[in-house]
């Protein structure tokens, strides 16, 4: 099981773009898994910041935008 660091940004009223929460760890065996798991800390948030380390020992980072939507949400039923 890999761990990864989700970071919640957001932006205030202000336009400043922030940390809105603190950093929470979920274990998963992939990043997919591990968005599916993760919940949106509160109505602020915009993106999340998934920090990661990889089997090979390499650092990694991704953006991804709030609340994720998975491809098979974005895309309906796939046809052949």
């Amino acid at each position: 099981m890999r761990k990864y660091t989700f970071v919640p940004m957001g932006r205030t009223p202000e336009g400043i773009v922030q940390r809105m929460a603190e950093p929470k760890i979920v274990e998963a065996r992939s990043l997919k898994k591990a968005l599916a798991k993760y919940s949106k800390p509160s109505e602020f948030c915009l993106s999340a910041v998934i920090y990661w380390t990889s089997k090979k020992g390499n650092e990694s980072k991704k953006v991804v935008k709030l609340p994720y939507v998975t491809r098979k949400e974005r895309k309906g039923k796939l046809w052949r």
